[in-house]
C-alpha cells in the first residue's frame, strides 16, 4: 500500500507585527523577494483609504511603480475588475489595505493570476487576515465564500489596528473563539460519516483559539496581539486543512444566514459570530458556552439579540435557516435546528418582548 501523500503548506514568507508597519511596507517588501515593478494597492474608500496612501508612499520611495483603487468594497464584480487590471498592467505585487471588504476582493484578485497578495489589515476583526478564502458579496447580494490562496506576506501595524473602532476587535475575538464550536462540529462531522476530520490542523485553530479565553481586557497592545496572532494562526488552520472547517461550523452558517436576511443592517461578522458560538455550545452541550459567557461578559461581546439590535425571532429564524446555508456542510445544528427556539433560550436567554407581554 502506497504511503499518504505528505501535505505541504506554503506559509507566508513576511509575517511583520508591530507599530508604525505602514511605513516600512515598501522596504519589507524589497527585503522579502516582492516584485515591486508594478505593485495595485487596493483600499477601502472611508478611513483605510489614508492609511494605505501611507503604504503607497512607502512603496514609491522604494521605486515601485504603484497604482492605488480606493474603492473596494467587498463585491466579487471589483475582484473580477482588479484581476483584469492585473493581466492588463502587468502588475506583479497586489496589496490589500484595511478590513476585509478592502481586502478580500484584492485577496481573490492576485488568486485568480497567480501573483503574489500582501495582506495589510488595518482592523483585526475577522481570520480574513489569512485564511484562504475570500468572502464577497454578488451581484444578487448574496454573500459567497470563494477559494483563494493564503497571503504571500502579512503585515500588521499594530497602532493602526488600536485606533480602529472597539467594536471591531470584539469582532475579532468573537471570530477567533468560533474556531473552538467549529472544531466540535468538524469531530462530530466525522463521527458521523460526512466529513474527514483532520487532528492537525484542529491543533492549530484550537491552539489559536485558547489564549483568547483569558484576556481580562482588549485596551491593551499585548491583549489585541494575542487576537492578531490568533486570527493569523487561523488562516495557517485553513490552508493546512484545505478547507474552512477549523475555523468555520454552525456558528458561521448562523451568522451567514443573518447576512441573507439582514443584508446591509447585519452586524459585524464577528459579532454574529460571537452568539453563532453560544448558540453552538448550547446545541453541543458543551460546557465551552459557560467559559464563553464568561469571556462574553468581561470583554463586552453579544450576549443577547438585542445587544447587535436583532430580535429574538430573528436569531431563531437565522439558526433555522442555518443548515440550508451550505448542505454540505454538517454541523450540529444539521440535527438539532428543528428546536431553534429552546437551544436560542437556553444559549441568550428567553425572549424579553414575550417576557413583557406576559407581565402586562
Amino acid at each position: 500500500m502506497n504511503a499518504p501523500a505528505q501535505r505541504e503548506i506554503a506559509l507566508p514568507r513576511l509575517l511583520h507585527v508591530g507599530s508604525g508597519s505602514l511605513d516600512r511596507v515598501g522596504p519589507l517588501l524589497g527585503e522579502h523577494g516582492f516584485d515591486l515593478g508594478r505593485v495595485l494597492v487596493g483600499s477601502g474608500p472611508g478611513p483605510s483609504a489614508a492609511l494605505a496612501r501611507r503604504v503607497v508612499h512607502s512603496l514609491r520611495a522604494c521605486g515601485a511603480d504603484v497604482v492605488h483603487r480606493a474603492n473596494l468594497c467587498g463585491r466579487l464584480d471589483q475582484a473580477a475588475a482588479a484581476a483584469a487590471y492585473v493581466i492588463e498592467a502587468g502588475v506583479t505585487t497586489v496589496v490589500g489595505v484595511g478590513g476585509g471588504r478592502a481586502i478580500d476582493p484584492c485577496k481573490l484578485a492576485a488568486a485568480r493570476t497567480g501573483v503574489d497578495f500582501v495582506c495589510v489589515p488595518t482592523t483585526i476583526s475577522n481570520d480574513g487576515i489569512s485564511s484562504p478564502v475570500a468572502s464577497l458579496v454578488c451581484r444578487d447580494g448574496r454573500r459567497a465564500s470563494h477559494a483563494a490562496r493564503m497571503p504571500c506576506g502579512i503585515v500588521v501595524d499594530m497602532e493602526a489596528v488600536g485606533r480602529a473602532p472597539a467594536a471591531t476587535v470584539r469582532a475579532g475575538v468573537g471570530d477567533l473563539v468560533s474556531n473552538l464550536t467549529a472544531c466540535l462540529d468538524w469531530r462530530l462531522a466525522e463521527h458521523e460519516g460526512v466529513a474527514r476530520y483532520d487532528a492537525f490542523s484542529a491543533m492549530i485553530a484550537e491552539s489559536a483559539a485558547r489564549p483568547a479565553l483569558d484576556l481580562r481586557e482588549l485596551d491593551s497592545p499585548q491583549s489585541r496581539e494575542v487576537v492578531a496572532q490568533g486570527l493569523i494562526l487561523s488562516g495557517l488552520a485553513m490552508a493546512a486543512a484545505g478547507t474552512s472547517r477549523p475555523c468555520s461550523g454552525a456558528e458561521h452558517l448562523f451568522s451567514h444566514a443573518l447576512d441573507a436576511k439582514l443584508g446591509g443592517r447585519a452586524a459585524l461578522h464577528g459579532e454574529q459570530v460571537a452568539l453563532g458560538c453560544l448558540i453552538a455550545a448550547a446545541a453541543h452541550e458543551s460546557p465551552l458556552l459557560e467559559t464563553l459567557e464568561a469571556l462574553f461578559g468581561r470583554l463586552g461581546l453579544p450576549l443577547h439579540p438585542q445587544d447587535v439590535g436583532l430580535t429574538h425571532a430573528q436569531v431563531v429564524d437565522a439558526v433555522r435557516a442555518a443548515p440550508d446555508i451550505r448542505p454540505d456542510r454538517w454541523t450540529i445544528l444539521s440535527r438539532r435546528a428543528g428546536e431553534a427556539d429552546a437551544l436560542v433560550a437556553r444559549a441568550l436567554g428567553p425572549d424579553l418582548s414575550l417576557v413583557g407581554r406576559l407581565a402586562s
